[in-house]
């Protein structure tokens, strides 16, 4: 009886390993076609003096910009763990500039090291990423092939989202959104609260994010409990916001930047939905081009009522808060500032997917 049992736990868990071997090694290859794509588009910024890499390795780069410390903290402190030759050879080895002119900055010694954390941080977030947003499609009820899906489909998708700029947060954004989405829905607050200040430190929008997982947190706790576990995340990630306002009081730049006239006069403008650019190398859509709304649109309309009310709700919640600070903040059409809703509507990729076409009377 033991000995069958044994041998049970071990087929299973030799499947489970080899299952999880096969979805690693798949996500692998889609978060680095995507990230190729990002990186050829745009590098990690390094012809723009007021928030490339460099500038914000040596915190001198403008606000809102400068705010987004958590990968170079952690460039930086690896600089001064490791010993110069180690660095040295890792540098020499893993350096994008040999593949992408546009990181060239990475072929100066005083930052090649640096920003060689920095570059594969951001690609491993992105693959944290798809890997989180499998195990949340999952958990959404999906079906195993729509629960690959989704995540290839979003993560190829994303280069085409960092219209008019992509910067290496971006994916740890995501990171954290997914992150702190799966934490919640499993109920491992304590985790939540532990992710709480590196994903402020990464960028101020998770304030925000934790907001949209109070649908969440209703569906697992007592309304008091739910409420409270929200406002102690908010405060926590509130204060961190401030303290490094803070610290970066006296840099360049302004907290944030108003884009309303710019939007208002670009939405009223037929341009707007026409405009094409370069994405992998190939001609494609930018910014709100007409066809990328039409699947947008396309995808909310197949994958809503496929959806878990929680996952509903909070897709609602996120599009309340986000889309007024689209308007006011972002450049007309940025659709990667559209991020409080990514995790969501991965969700309704798959459901989409999923979705039987309506039957037509005979």
């Amino acid at each position: 009886m033991i000995s069958s049992l044994n041998q049970a736990w071990h087929k299973a868990a030799w499947s489970s390993g080899l299952s999880l071997l096969l979805h690693c090694t798949f996500f692998w290859m889609v978060a680095a076609a995507s990230f190729s794509g990002y990186i050829g588009k745009w590098g990690l910024r390094d012809n723009t003096a007021r928030f490339n890499l460099e500038a914000m390795l040596d915190a001198t780069a403008d606000r809102p910009f400068v705010y987004r410390q958590l990968l170079p903290l952690i460039a930086n402190a690896a600089d001064r763990a490791l010993p110069g030759r180690l660095k040295f050879q890792v540098a020499a080895k893993l350096n994008p500039s040999k593949v992408y002119v546009k990181t060239y900055g990475a072929a100066k010694p005083a930052v090649s090291f640096r920003y060689v954390v920095v570059y594969y941080l951001s690609f491993l977030s992105l693959l944290a990423s798809l890997l989180l947003l499998h195990r949340i499609a999952l958990d959404a009820g999906m079906g195993r092939l729509a629960a690959i899906i989704a995540p290839t489909v979003l993560s190829l998708a994303f280069p085409y989202m960092q219209t008019l700029g992509g910067y290496f947060y971006d994916t740890a954004e995501l990171m954290f959104f997914c992150l702190a989405y799966w934490l919640v829905s499993r109920k491992h607050i304590a985790w939540f609260f532990a992710i709480l200040v590196p994903a402020t430190l990464n960028k101020e929008s998770f304030l925000f994010f934790i907001v949209t997982l109070l649908p969440l947190l209703l569906a697992g706790y007592p309304r008091r409990k739910a409420v409270g576990i929200a406002a102690a995340a908010v405060l926590v990630s509130g204060l961190v916001n401030v303290a490094v306002k803070l610290q970066f009081a006296h840099a360049g730049g302004s907290p944030v930047e108003v884009h309303l006239a710019d939007n208002l006069a670009g939405y009223l403008s037929a341009q707007t939905y026409g405009q094409m650019e370069l994405t992998y190398g190939i001609m494609g859509p930018r910014q709100a081009f007409a066809l990328t709304l039409v699947l947008i649109a396309t995808v909310f309309v197949r994958g809503w009522r496929a959806s878990p009310q929680e996952v509903r709700q909070h897709i609602l919640l996120a599009a309340a808060i986000n889309l007024p600070l689209f308007a006011l903040f972002a450049a007309a059409g940025e659709l990667r500032n559209l991020s409080l809703m990514f995790v969501g509507f991965a969700i309704l990729i798959g459901k989409a997917l999923e979705a039987e076409p309506a039957r037509q009377a005979p």
